[in-house]
């Protein structure tokens, strides 16, 4: 039944003990209140973008369902930025590099040459999805920092309060609650916003981080439905060249 009096009087004493800390104290709780705002900023903006990225993505996964690789340059930069974006914009620059080289369907064995160039794609397309991955993780360093850091700051600072009430009671010669309680209370202020710190945080970075993890899952059955792809329509180029040969040098 006193339980709301006991916190409405903590809650009406909390602002009077920052008020009252000393200089290092008060350091600490404003070097957690600057890594606090960067992290709810750092969660709203990449929050915002995975959700862009995921939408856009979702969209032009379909546009590929129905289309393939043959829609135009202005289709695609409706769906950028995105990952899947980048990477169908690597393969059209690959598959315009190829045909514009004019590289025959097939070696001078008689092997096809599509299968190399698959490889090749698959690495610059691989290459290109890691890059597209360390955007994405782009700040959550600070994320990870404030996890670790924010604790140990908030329980720096109560050491520093507890040790300076005890010095005040050895200067007065007392331990009388009095003496000591401010000061105590002062000192676990730090903990509280050390820990206030560090739990939006943590909870940010690992829902933040489980979304990069499945970017990567389906970022890769993603280069592998775009080697399909690239294959398919650089046979379609390439079939009237393979009629060529063939009329050439019959079997």
């Amino acid at each position: 039944m006193h339980s709301p009096v006991i916190f409405g009087d903590l809650g009406r004493n909390i602002p009077s003990l920052i008020f009252d800390a000393d200089l290092f104290t008060k350091f600490v709780l404003f070097t957690l209140l600057v890594m606090s705002v960067i992290c709810w900023a750092v969660i709203y903006d990449r929050s915002r973008l995975f959700m862009r990225l995921r939408r856009k993505g979702r969209r032009l996964q379909s546009v590929l369902t129905t289309r393939g690789l043959g829609f135009s340059s202005d289709t695609l930069k409706q769906h950028l930025p995105s990952v899947e974006g980048a990477l169908v914009l690597e393969a059209k620059r690959f598959l315009e590099n190829r045909k514009s080289s004019g590289l025959p369907a097939r070696d001078a064995a008689g092997g096809d040459n599509l299968a190399g160039h698959g490889a090749n794609l698959k690495d610059l397309l691989e290459r290109r999805a890691v890059a597209e991955i360390e955007e994405m993780e782009k700040y959550l360093v600070l994320l990870a920092t404030t996890v670790s850091a924010a604790p140990f700051l908030g329980l720096l600072g109560t050491v520093w309060g507890i040790t300076d009430s005890f010095m005040s009671m050895g200067g007065q010669g007392t331990a009388s609650i009095e003496v000591v309680g401010p000061g105590i209370a002062e000192a676990l202020v730090t903990t509280i916003g050390g820990l206030a710190t560090a739990i939006p945080a943590v909870v940010g970075y690992n829902l933040l981080l489980r979304h990069v993890r499945r970017q990567e899952n389906s970022t890769e059955l993603f280069i592998s439905r775009l080697v399909e792809l690239a294959g398919s329509r650089t046979s379609e180029h390439t079939a009237p060249e393979r009629e060529k040969a063939y009329e050439k040098n019959p079997v």
